[in-house]
């Protein structure tokens, strides 16, 4: 494992994975509308832009799937770590969302409808039922159904009126 700090942006899943393990704090760094989504054992998050990574929190993660253009980085300041720190919170929040049902289509229906309003279908199409049922604890083939009975949604820029301020 790489545990020196580096300057550049890390952008490879690979890379980024044995960055998070290595147990250093790190922020991602892209564009709205591009995340990764950080697998641990039994459950994933859910982590975009501004967001911090690694630390205690992602040392026994597994996996790493970034969604969109996505790298990260070192927060270069205490103020930078901070606001790393809460935006963790607000995608842990945005993620608590979709749980607001017990019943596990719902749960599904809701994480689908919200990620469709901050990221690009086409990346969501992309992400394995597996990964997104990890993210609101449902059975991968719950996250199926809920896909084949919803409308196909064209790609369109990403939702101005979305902010993940107000989650």
């Amino acid at each position: 494992m790489t545990k020196t700090l580096t300057r550049r942006p890390i952008s490879q899943p690979t890379e980024i994975l044995s960055q998070l393990q290595s147990g250093q704090l790190l922020r991602v760094c892209g564009q709205r509308g591009n995340a990764i989504i950080i697998c641990h054992p039994h459950h994933a998050e859910l982590a975009g832009p501004g967001a911090a990574v690694g630390g205690v929190f992602d040392i026994k993660c597994s996996r790493v799937i970034p969604v969109g253009k996505v790298s990260i980085v070192h927060p270069t300041s205490h103020k930078e770590r901070q606001e790393a720190y809460a935006l963790r919170q607000r995608w842990i929040l945005f993620t608590q969302k979709a749980m607001d049902s017990w019943v596990p289509l719902q749960r599904a229906r809701n994480l689908l409808m919200l990620l469709e309003k901050y990221f690009e279908p086409c990346l969501i199409d992309e992400l394995p039922d597996e990964v997104l049922a990890q993210l609101i604890g449902v059975l991968p083939r719950t996250i199926g159904m809920v896909r084949k009975s919803m409308p196909p949604q064209p790609s369109s820029p990403i939702h101005e009126d979305s902010q993940l301020i107000g989650v």
